[in-house]
Protein backbone atom coordinates (compact mmCIF):
# COMPACT_ATOMS: atom_id res chain seq x y z
CA UNK A 1 0.00 0.00 0.00
CA UNK A 2 0.85 3.58 -0.57
CA UNK A 3 2.69 5.42 2.12
CA UNK A 4 0.87 8.77 3.38
CA UNK A 5 2.33 11.60 2.27
CA UNK A 6 4.74 13.86 4.44
CA UNK A 7 4.00 17.31 4.68
CA UNK A 8 6.51 18.47 2.02
CA UNK A 9 7.64 18.20 -1.75
CA UNK A 10 10.32 16.76 -2.25
CA UNK A 11 12.31 18.66 -4.81
CA UNK A 12 15.03 16.59 -5.81
CA UNK A 13 15.43 17.81 -9.18
CA UNK A 14 16.29 20.58 -7.77
CA UNK A 15 18.84 19.79 -5.32
CA UNK A 16 21.85 20.66 -6.77
CA UNK A 17 21.47 23.98 -8.40
CA UNK A 18 19.42 24.83 -5.28
CA UNK A 19 21.94 23.88 -2.40
CA UNK A 20 24.27 26.14 -4.47
CA UNK A 21 22.52 29.22 -3.50
CA UNK A 22 22.64 29.17 0.40
CA UNK A 23 26.24 31.02 1.39
CA UNK A 24 28.41 29.06 3.98
CA UNK A 25 27.19 31.34 6.54
CA UNK A 26 23.94 30.38 5.95
CA UNK A 27 24.22 26.36 6.14
CA UNK A 28 26.05 27.59 9.41
CA UNK A 29 23.09 29.35 10.54
CA UNK A 30 20.38 26.74 9.08
CA UNK A 31 21.90 23.44 10.06
CA UNK A 32 23.78 24.10 13.45
CA UNK A 33 25.03 21.38 15.49
CA UNK A 34 22.36 22.09 18.39
CA UNK A 35 19.66 24.84 17.67
CA UNK A 36 18.57 27.27 20.18
CA UNK A 37 15.27 29.54 20.72
CA UNK A 38 17.87 32.39 20.30
CA UNK A 39 18.63 31.74 16.50
CA UNK A 40 14.92 31.21 15.83
CA UNK A 41 14.31 34.92 17.27
CA UNK A 42 17.27 36.57 15.23
CA UNK A 43 15.17 35.45 12.02
CA UNK A 44 12.76 36.69 13.26
CA UNK A 45 14.27 39.73 14.12
CA UNK A 46 15.40 39.63 10.31
CA UNK A 47 12.13 39.13 9.72
CA UNK A 48 13.48 35.22 7.78
CA UNK A 49 10.14 33.41 9.18
CA UNK A 50 10.54 30.74 6.74
CA UNK A 51 13.93 29.97 8.52
CA UNK A 52 12.79 30.63 12.02
CA UNK A 53 9.82 27.96 11.71
CA UNK A 54 12.70 26.11 10.04
CA UNK A 55 14.73 26.08 13.50
CA UNK A 56 11.34 25.44 15.69
CA UNK A 57 10.62 22.80 13.72
CA UNK A 58 13.90 21.20 14.82
CA UNK A 59 13.39 22.09 18.31
CA UNK A 60 9.96 20.91 18.39
CA UNK A 61 10.40 17.39 19.69
CA UNK A 62 12.30 18.46 23.18
CA UNK A 63 10.10 21.50 23.33
CA UNK A 64 6.73 20.86 22.47
CA UNK A 65 4.85 23.27 24.30
CA UNK A 66 7.08 26.23 24.05
CA UNK A 67 7.25 25.96 20.29
CA UNK A 68 3.51 25.61 19.43
CA UNK A 69 3.39 28.77 22.12
CA UNK A 70 6.07 30.69 19.61
CA UNK A 71 4.63 29.11 16.41
CA UNK A 72 1.23 30.71 17.46
CA UNK A 73 2.53 34.11 18.61
CA UNK A 74 4.19 34.45 15.61
CA UNK A 75 0.80 34.04 13.75
CA UNK A 76 -0.50 36.44 15.89
CA UNK A 77 1.42 38.57 15.03
CA UNK A 78 1.69 37.89 11.49
CA UNK A 79 -2.08 38.04 10.60
CA UNK A 80 -1.81 37.21 7.02
CA UNK A 81 1.13 34.40 7.24
CA UNK A 82 -0.74 31.25 6.92
CA UNK A 83 1.40 29.28 9.65
CA UNK A 84 0.73 25.76 8.64
CA UNK A 85 1.56 26.53 5.30
CA UNK A 86 4.59 27.77 6.28
CA UNK A 87 5.95 24.99 8.19
CA UNK A 88 5.11 22.62 5.27
CA UNK A 89 7.05 25.51 2.77
CA UNK A 90 9.72 25.65 5.38
CA UNK A 91 10.23 22.30 5.52
CA UNK A 92 10.44 21.81 1.65
CA UNK A 93 13.10 24.52 1.32
CA UNK A 94 15.46 23.30 4.38
CA UNK A 95 14.79 19.55 5.06
CA UNK A 96 15.95 18.78 1.56
CA UNK A 97 19.19 20.22 2.36
CA UNK A 98 19.46 18.65 6.25
CA UNK A 99 22.84 17.25 6.18
CA UNK A 100 21.43 14.64 8.81
CA UNK A 101 19.14 14.20 5.99
CA UNK A 102 21.20 14.60 2.65
CA UNK A 103 24.43 13.79 1.28
CA UNK A 104 26.32 14.37 -2.00
CA UNK A 105 28.89 12.13 -3.33
CA UNK A 106 30.30 13.91 -6.71
CA UNK A 107 26.59 16.21 -7.03
CA UNK A 108 24.90 13.23 -6.85
CA UNK A 109 22.50 13.42 -3.74
CA UNK A 110 21.51 10.38 -1.49
CA UNK A 111 18.62 10.83 0.91
CA UNK A 112 18.26 9.48 4.41
CA UNK A 113 14.53 8.14 4.18
CA UNK A 114 14.86 7.56 7.87
CA UNK A 115 15.77 10.92 8.50
CA UNK A 116 13.30 12.35 6.38
CA UNK A 117 10.58 10.72 7.59
CA UNK A 118 11.61 11.63 11.27
CA UNK A 119 11.86 14.81 10.58
CA UNK A 120 8.75 15.65 8.51
CA UNK A 121 6.74 14.23 11.65
CA UNK A 122 7.90 16.47 13.58
CA UNK A 123 6.48 19.07 10.94
CA UNK A 124 3.26 17.29 10.37
CA UNK A 125 3.03 16.90 14.83
CA UNK A 126 3.79 20.62 14.49
CA UNK A 127 0.84 21.21 12.34
CA UNK A 128 -1.53 19.47 14.12
CA UNK A 129 -1.00 21.16 17.67
CA UNK A 130 -1.51 24.43 15.85
CA UNK A 131 -4.64 23.32 14.67
CA UNK A 132 -5.48 22.14 18.10
CA UNK A 133 -5.89 25.72 19.10
CA UNK A 134 -8.94 27.21 20.30
CA UNK A 135 -9.80 28.24 16.72
CA UNK A 136 -13.48 27.29 15.88
CA UNK A 137 -13.44 24.91 13.44
CA UNK A 138 -16.68 25.75 11.26
CA UNK A 139 -16.78 23.87 7.78
CA UNK A 140 -16.74 20.49 6.46
CA UNK A 141 -13.40 21.44 4.77
CA UNK A 142 -12.16 22.74 8.14
CA UNK A 143 -12.30 18.91 9.87
CA UNK A 144 -11.31 17.48 6.22
CA UNK A 145 -7.90 19.51 6.62
CA UNK A 146 -7.54 18.27 10.10
CA UNK A 147 -8.28 14.62 9.72
CA UNK A 148 -5.52 14.83 7.63
CA UNK A 149 -3.26 16.54 9.86
CA UNK A 150 -4.13 13.64 12.19
CA UNK A 151 -3.47 11.03 9.45
CA UNK A 152 -0.41 12.23 8.76
CA UNK A 153 0.98 11.67 12.23
CA UNK A 154 -0.25 8.05 12.24
CA UNK A 155 -3.33 9.27 14.34
CA UNK A 156 -6.28 7.64 11.62
CA UNK A 157 -8.80 7.34 14.52
CA UNK A 158 -9.02 10.59 15.32
CA UNK A 159 -8.11 11.50 11.78
CA UNK A 160 -11.89 9.32 10.78
CA UNK A 161 -13.49 11.60 13.38
CA UNK A 162 -12.82 14.66 11.88
CA UNK A 163 -13.76 12.77 8.31
CA UNK A 164 -17.05 11.61 9.27
CA UNK A 165 -18.22 14.89 10.32
CA UNK A 166 -16.63 16.10 7.42
CA UNK A 167 -18.80 13.81 5.35
CA UNK A 168 -21.81 14.68 8.06
CA UNK A 169 -21.60 18.07 6.69
CA UNK A 170 -20.89 18.28 3.12
CA UNK A 171 -20.35 14.71 1.48
CA UNK A 172 -17.20 14.68 -1.20
CA UNK A 173 -15.28 12.63 -2.82
CA UNK A 174 -12.52 13.93 -1.31
CA UNK A 175 -13.69 13.33 2.37
CA UNK A 176 -14.83 9.65 1.30
CA UNK A 177 -11.08 9.01 0.12
CA UNK A 178 -9.26 10.61 3.40
CA UNK A 179 -11.26 8.45 5.46
CA UNK A 180 -11.02 5.01 3.07
CA UNK A 181 -7.40 5.56 3.53
CA UNK A 182 -7.63 5.95 7.04
CA UNK A 183 -9.43 2.58 7.97
CA UNK A 184 -7.31 0.63 5.30
CA UNK A 185 -4.51 1.77 7.27
CA UNK A 186 -6.52 0.39 10.32
CA UNK A 187 -7.16 -2.62 8.10
CA UNK A 188 -11.07 -2.30 8.16
CA UNK A 189 -10.70 -3.29 4.76
CA UNK A 190 -14.56 -4.01 4.04
CA UNK A 191 -15.80 -0.41 5.29
CA UNK A 192 -12.35 1.47 3.65
CA UNK A 193 -14.29 -0.56 0.07
CA UNK A 194 -17.67 1.08 0.95
CA UNK A 195 -16.06 4.51 0.94
CA UNK A 196 -13.48 4.15 -2.19
CA UNK A 197 -17.21 3.16 -3.87
CA UNK A 198 -18.10 6.36 -2.74
CA UNK A 199 -15.01 7.97 -3.33
CA UNK A 200 -15.48 6.38 -7.57
CA UNK A 201 -19.17 7.79 -7.74
CA UNK A 202 -17.79 11.20 -6.72
CA UNK A 203 -14.85 10.60 -9.54
CA UNK A 204 -12.64 11.55 -7.09
CA UNK A 205 -8.82 10.49 -7.87
CA UNK A 206 -10.58 7.81 -10.01
CA UNK A 207 -6.70 6.24 -10.82
CA UNK A 208 -5.35 6.24 -7.27
CA UNK A 209 -9.36 5.20 -5.57
CA UNK A 210 -9.26 2.04 -8.12
CA UNK A 211 -5.75 1.39 -7.08
CA UNK A 212 -6.59 1.69 -3.26
CA UNK A 213 -9.71 -0.54 -3.59
CA UNK A 214 -7.73 -2.69 -5.25
CA UNK A 215 -5.53 -3.24 -2.43
CA UNK A 216 -8.45 -3.64 0.05
CA UNK A 217 -9.88 -6.60 -1.99
CA UNK A 218 -6.55 -8.05 -2.20
CA UNK A 219 -6.08 -7.84 1.34
CA UNK A 220 -9.26 -9.82 2.01
CA UNK A 221 -8.15 -12.48 -0.51
CA UNK A 222 -10.93 -11.33 -3.67
CA UNK A 223 -7.45 -11.45 -6.00
CA UNK A 224 -9.67 -11.43 -9.08
CA UNK A 225 -11.54 -8.54 -7.96
CA UNK A 226 -7.92 -6.68 -7.35
CA UNK A 227 -6.91 -7.04 -10.80
CA UNK A 228 -9.95 -5.93 -12.21
CA UNK A 229 -9.57 -2.57 -10.13
CA UNK A 230 -5.73 -2.81 -10.78
CA UNK A 231 -6.62 -2.65 -14.55
CA UNK A 232 -9.35 -0.24 -14.10
CA UNK A 233 -6.19 2.30 -12.47
CA UNK A 234 -3.97 1.72 -15.09
CA UNK A 235 -6.37 2.17 -17.72
CA UNK A 236 -6.52 5.54 -16.10
CA UNK A 237 -3.06 5.73 -15.84
CA UNK A 238 -0.87 4.53 -18.35
CA UNK A 239 2.86 4.69 -15.89
CA UNK A 240 1.35 3.65 -12.76
CA UNK A 241 4.10 1.20 -12.20
CA UNK A 242 2.38 0.33 -8.50
CA UNK A 243 -0.40 -0.79 -10.20
CA UNK A 244 1.29 -3.06 -12.40
CA UNK A 245 3.09 -4.30 -9.67
CA UNK A 246 0.49 -5.14 -7.53
CA UNK A 247 -1.72 -6.23 -10.42
CA UNK A 248 1.36 -9.07 -11.54
CA UNK A 249 1.39 -10.03 -7.77
CA UNK A 250 -2.64 -10.85 -7.47
CA UNK A 251 -1.78 -13.11 -10.68
CA UNK A 252 0.83 -14.53 -8.57
CA UNK A 253 -1.95 -15.46 -6.40
CA UNK A 254 -3.84 -17.28 -9.02
CA UNK A 255 -0.78 -19.07 -10.24
CA UNK A 256 -0.75 -17.23 -13.31
CA UNK A 257 3.47 -16.77 -13.23
CA UNK A 258 3.65 -15.75 -17.08
CA UNK A 259 0.84 -13.22 -16.39
CA UNK A 260 3.02 -11.65 -13.19
CA UNK A 261 6.06 -11.77 -15.16
CA UNK A 262 4.68 -9.33 -17.91
CA UNK A 263 3.15 -7.40 -15.43
CA UNK A 264 6.46 -6.94 -13.69
CA UNK A 265 8.49 -5.87 -16.78
CA UNK A 266 6.22 -3.22 -17.78
CA UNK A 267 6.20 -1.74 -14.72
CA UNK A 268 10.38 -2.03 -14.44
CA UNK A 269 10.11 -1.33 -18.05
CA UNK A 270 8.41 2.43 -16.65
CA UNK A 271 10.94 2.50 -13.63
CA UNK A 272 14.25 0.35 -14.48
CA UNK A 273 14.92 1.39 -10.68
CA UNK A 274 12.05 -0.44 -9.22
CA UNK A 275 13.40 -2.51 -6.77
CA UNK A 276 10.33 -4.43 -5.37
CA UNK A 277 9.95 -5.28 -9.16
CA UNK A 278 12.86 -7.53 -9.27
CA UNK A 279 12.31 -9.03 -6.27
CA UNK A 280 8.64 -10.15 -7.38
CA UNK A 281 9.63 -10.92 -10.67
CA UNK A 282 12.34 -13.20 -9.37
CA UNK A 283 9.98 -15.14 -7.29
CA UNK A 284 7.71 -15.68 -10.40
CA UNK A 285 10.28 -17.11 -12.56
CA UNK A 286 11.75 -19.22 -9.48
CA UNK A 287 7.94 -20.58 -9.92
CA UNK A 288 8.48 -21.44 -13.48
CA UNK A 289 11.48 -23.16 -13.18
CA UNK A 290 13.79 -20.26 -14.39
CA UNK A 291 16.32 -20.60 -11.96
CA UNK A 292 18.84 -18.58 -13.72
CA UNK A 293 16.58 -15.61 -14.46
CA UNK A 294 15.51 -15.52 -10.67
CA UNK A 295 18.53 -15.04 -9.16
CA UNK A 296 19.30 -12.44 -11.85
CA UNK A 297 16.53 -10.08 -11.01
CA UNK A 298 17.67 -11.03 -6.74
CA UNK A 299 20.84 -10.24 -7.86
CA UNK A 300 20.17 -6.55 -9.24
CA UNK A 301 17.65 -5.79 -6.43
CA UNK A 302 20.89 -6.08 -4.88
CA UNK A 303 22.72 -4.00 -7.21
CA UNK A 304 19.76 -1.46 -6.24
CA UNK A 305 20.36 -1.37 -2.65
CA UNK A 306 17.82 -3.83 -1.63
CA UNK A 307 20.39 -5.85 0.71
CA UNK A 308 17.83 -7.92 1.96
CA UNK A 309 18.07 -9.96 -1.20
CA UNK A 310 21.24 -11.55 0.09
CA UNK A 311 19.26 -13.93 1.34
CA UNK A 312 17.24 -15.43 -1.12
CA UNK A 313 20.32 -15.82 -3.22
CA UNK A 314 22.13 -17.50 -0.64
CA UNK A 315 18.82 -19.54 -0.63
CA UNK A 316 18.32 -20.49 -3.99
CA UNK A 317 21.18 -19.42 -5.94
CA UNK A 318 23.69 -22.34 -4.81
Amino acid sequence: MKIISFLFAILLFAMNSSFGQFSDKEKKELYPESYTFEQAEAFIKNKEYDKAIWIYINLFPNYKEKVVEDVRSLATELESLDIRSEVRKSFAIYGTFDPAISTFDNGTPTMNMAKLKEKGSWGDQLILELSDSEEELISAKDYNLRGVDKAKIGDFKGAIDDFNISIEMEPTGQAYYNRAYSKSMLEDFKSAIEDFDKTIEFEYRLAEAYFERGYCKDQLNDPSGAISDYSKAIKLKKDYTDAYNNRAFSKFKLKDFKGAIKDFDKALKIKPGYIIGYVNRGFAKKELGDQSGACQDWMKAMELGYQEAQNLIDKYCK
